[in-house]
Parts: structure tokens; sequence; C-alpha cells
């Protein structure tokens, strides 16, 4: 006959679900089967995360929106998109979370530093021909097949039973005297497990500067812990950090009543349709030129004229690698490169300030139409570089018989 089974598929039973079903016959042997559902990733702790605007302008506020159980305690964290491109493992997922549990199912008998199975101790049953009605039956030997015992063992269940869980064993595969024990009983199972496309908003935030200024550029934006409130609320308000890229956020919560939660990735874009960016080297040597370059990019919907200017210092030398011109014109996804050859005149970190104007000029760009943004007409990137000192002298004192020695390095 047949029958139906159900269960219910909960957070508790994941990543693998076993089931046994097991019957005893009227003789004492034990009829098993088992199977294995794989069950989705899910955690008890249900946790929603969304930036409110979910796009905005360098150094804008946003604020950053979470909803879980209430008086969980939570940890944000939000880093540049590039940080997760290169290590893609660093990000949290219900996988990576479940991947990390030091045991997640046991099988067969060994158990760190223990093996567990135990010596058959049914007698074999002997396999002789039989002549029947003229014909001679050779009986067929069961070792291929399994039997209930070989299905425990997957299980990791340890059995204590006086029911047949073996099936016979053959006396010419294993010869000699095996003393015979009874049968019937129940069967008592011991686990041993027991013993271990974000949307995109029209419009820029409201109040945006006409002037952006640019020179915070971390890896790593947010790392905080806040508590939630009665209602499973907690807001966290942030000023976006001034790259131009997407940020990817998310958190995870603990609460003593719903358990461990982790939210889905969200992502911020911190973008202007109209931005330059510098390219510096981490460190040169005093002395030593290299080329700085500015890239102005335009994603506006028309034409517009930029002037590019790097600021003077006495800390630099600064020449135009090109004839530098009073503008440039830059239309819809195009770019301009601007490169000056610079060499250092300072030891230490020396501060280079780009900055790139629209400019309300009615010059056309070829037949196209010279249009001025109305939010963020000028941008300014500042960077640093850190310049070195080419060999080091050094001096190190001796003191010997009260007498102090020099010695260069």
């Amino acid at each position: 006959g047949t029958f139906q089974l159900t269960f219910p598929v909960e957070a508790a039973i994941a990543p693998l679900a076993r089931m046994l079903v097991y019957t005893t016959s009227p003789s004492g042997e034990v009829i098993a089967s088992s199977a294995d559902f794989q069950i989705e990733h899910c955690l008890p702790n249900k946790v929603r995360l969304s930036f409110v605007p979910k796009e905005g302008l360098p150094a804008s506020n946003t604020r950053l929106q979470l909803h879980t159980s209430p008086r969980s305690l939570c940890a944000f964290h939000a880093v540049d998109k590039s940080v997760l491109l290169m290590k893609p493992e660093y990000e949290l997922s219900p996988s990576s979370v479940y991947d990390r549990l030091p045991l997640k199912e046991i099988r067969g008998y060994s158990f760190k530093d223990y093996y567990l199975e135990e010596d058959n101790v049914n007698p074999c049953v002997s396999l002789d021909n039989i002549l029947l009605n003229g014909f001679v039956y050779i009986p067929i030997s069961p070792d291929g097949e399994g039997d209930a015992y070989d299905i425990l063992k997957e299980l990791g269940l340890k059995v204590f039973t006086s029911s047949k869980i073996h099936k016979p064993e053959i006396c010419q595969h294993y010869p000699g005297v095996i003393m015979e024990r009874s049968y019937g009983g129940s069967i008592t199972a011991l686990n041993l497990l027991e013993d271990l496309d974000y949307e995109i908003t029209e419009h820029m935030v409201a109040g945006d500067p006409v002037e952006t200024v640019r020179k915070y550029f971390p890896e790593t934006w947010i790392w905080d812990i806040v508590s939630v409130n009665s209602e499973g609320n907690a807001d966290l308000d942030v000023t976006i950090p001034d790259t131009i890229t997407e940020w990817k956020a998310n958190a995870f919560c603990t609460s003593a009543d719903m358990g461990f939660g982790l939210s889905p990735t969200v992502s911020l874009r911190a973008f202007q349709p109209f931005f330059v960016e510098l390219i510096v080297p981490y460190s040169v040597v005093r002395g030593e030129s290299f080329m700085l370059k500015a890239t102005v990019f335009n994603y506006l919907t028309a034409c517009i004229r930029v002037s590019v200017s790097l600021a003077e210092s006495t800390n630099f030398l600064a020449r135009p690698v090109e004839k530098q011109e009073e503008s440039y014109c830059i239309c819809m996804n195009e770019r301009k490169t601007v490169t000056w050859a610079v060499t250092p005149r300072s030891l230490g970190h020396v501060e280079f300030s780009v900055s790139t104007e629209a400019l309300q000029k009615q010059q056309p760009c070829g037949n196209a139409i010279v249009e001025t943004p109305e939010k963020g007409r000028k941008d300014t990137v500042i960077k640093q570089l850190l310049v070195e000192v080419c060999g080091l002298l050094s001096l190190v004192a001796e003191k010997s018989n009260n007498n102090f020695m020099l010695h260069s390095n």
C-alpha cells in the first residue's frame, strides 16, 4: 500500500532535513527507507533594509531605514561596490551564514576520534544448493543489497534494538561459529547530532549645492550598531561619501525571541551627471615627475562647455602636457581628459585640487546647443599624494665606556 506524510518546513530544520521511515514485521525484521530534503536557507528573524532616497549627490544626506523584530540588536555595513566585485565572498548572505556552521549533518559512525560501529553478532546463513523436481537451484548472495542497518548508519543513528536490522550474512564469506541471539522488541535510535534592482529616483535631493567639493573616498562607508525600538524600527541618518559609485549595504540582527536575521543587500547610487575624476598615484619620490590626469564625465542629455583647472601650490610644479584651452566641449556620454606633468617639491602628503565648472556660455558645440546643468555646476576633487625621500641617512648612537659613537646607515 501507499500513504502520504506531511511535515512543517521551518527555519529550524535548514539547511538539510533527513527523514527516516521504518516498520517492524511480525517476524522482527525491520524494513526502512530514508530521504534527504534540501531546505531553503531562511533565517527566523526577518530584516528589511532600504535607503531613502536611493540616489543622491556626493556629500548629500540620506537615511538608512531598517525594520525587524522588536528590540533586536542590529549591525549595519555599507561598502563600495568595487570591494564586493574583487572579493564577492565577503558579501553576507543566508548561504554564507549556513556555510559557517561547524556541523550540518552526520553520516556514518565516525564522530571526532571515535568509531562507534559494532560487530554483527547474528548467525550466518549457509548457501546450500536446493534440489527440487530434478532441478538444482543455486541461491544468490545478497551481498550487494543494503539493509536497515546501512540506512540507519548513513543517517548517523546509533540503534539499540533486538529487532532484525541486518540482512543475513553468508557463511562462505564469513566462516566460523557465531552465537545466536534472540529477536523481538522495538527499535530505539539515538541521534549523534545532539552531542554537537534597486529603484532610481527621478530627481536629486532638494537643496543640493551648486558646487560639490569631494575629498572623502572611503571603501567602507557605514560600520555601525543600533538597537531597534519596541516597534521593530531603526533609522540611521548618514552623509553620502564623495565617491561616484554604487554603495552596497546590508544588516544582520539578533534577538532573544526571534534569533538571527539578515537583510538582503540594498544599493545606493552616489551620482552626479557632471563630475571630474582625478587619477593620482599612491606615492612618488621627491624630484620624480608623474602624470596627473583629470577626466571630466558628462551624463547629461545635452552638451556642456567646461573649464578644467588645477589649483596652484608651492608644494609642486605642474605643466600642462597639451595646450590648455579656456573651455572644452563635452556632449552626452562623452569625456575629456586633461593631463599635467607634475614634479613634487616638498615631502609628506601633498594635496592636489582639480576643479571643473560648466560655463554659462552660448558658444555652441558644433551644431549642438550648449546647456548649463541646474545642479552640480561645479565639481572639485581633492586628493593627497605621499612624497617620499629618495634614500635616507640615519644616525645610530652607540654608548661604549661612557662615550657615544655615531654610525651612519
